[in-house]
């Protein structure tokens, strides 16, 4: 009977882990299509502590190689992206390259990369799936920075990618799946701090602005545009967008 109850409880969890949580989102064609959302470079969007999260529902498009989620610079910087189904991150250059977790294709699903400087880690859907020593030092570019693509190297996914946000701090597992479902609270608004150390919030409602401060994007290339929209529904509860 407990074996039950806590299959039934897992069951009552899984949706609301998986699903794409609010309105519209950012589409990609993915190869041979490079559309891409590109904005100014700004130190704040590249810190020696760092957390990059996202949900997306995604394909890697290029093949044997791998399809970036974001970038600025791999070659100098960081990035995460996918390379088939295996999460990849850097965070100080090409020397720094971490695989670890699983992407599942066509599903969506929320992922984070933080470091501290000392320690890389990986998050799925608030599971910890990777946690490796940083490699230093901390390196940084000032390249701009690229939604779908990077600017060392430009192959895109191919799917969806919504609520992508780029913290000055490496958060803790607590604090990610405190937030990950949270739904849109403009910067003054957050009297509780949980949104302490975010210096981006690109929620993909048809445009490609930074809604929590100003770091605009540009939309370039083919192959992009915007999807769907759900009715309205309780925050920690919203279904998959299709």
């Amino acid at each position: 009977m407990k074996l039950i109850r806590l299959a039934i409880a897992l069951l009552a969890i899984a949706p609301a882990l998986s699903a794409q949580p609010f309105g519209k989102y950012l589409r990609l064609q993915g190869a041979p299509q490079q559309g891409y959302i590109e904005v100014p470079h700004d130190t704040l969007l590249d810190t020696p502590a760092m957390t990059v999260e996202a949900w997306v529902s995604i394909r890697d498009a290029n093949g044997t190689a791998c399809s970036s989620i974001a970038g600025k610079q791999w070659t100098a910087a960081w990035w995460i992206g996918l390379c088939g189904t295996t999460f990849r991150s850097y965070f100080n250059g090409s020397s720094s390259i971490k695989d670890g977790g699983t992407i599942p294709a066509d599903t969506w699903v929320h992922i984070a990369a933080t470091t501290d400087g000392t320690t890389r880690r990986h998050y799925i859907n608030g599971n910890l799936v990777l946690e490796s020593p940083e490699t230093a030092p901390r390196s940084t570019s000032t390249s701009t920075f690229r939604i779908g693509s990077d600017v060392a190297y430009v192959h895109t996914p191919e799917g969806g990618i919504d609520d992508l946000r780029i913290w000055s701090v490496a958060r803790t597992q607590d604090q990610i799946r405190a937030t990950m479902t949270a739904p849109y609270a403009p910067e003054g608004s957050d009297l509780t701090g949980q949104f302490q150390g975010l210096e981006a919030w690109y929620r993909f409602e048809g445009n490609a602005f930074d809604s929590w401060r100003a770091h605009h994007g540009t939309i370039l290339g083919t192959g992009i545009d915007f999807g769907g929209v759900t009715p309205a529904a309780p925050a920690r509860h919203r279904s998959v967008k299709h």
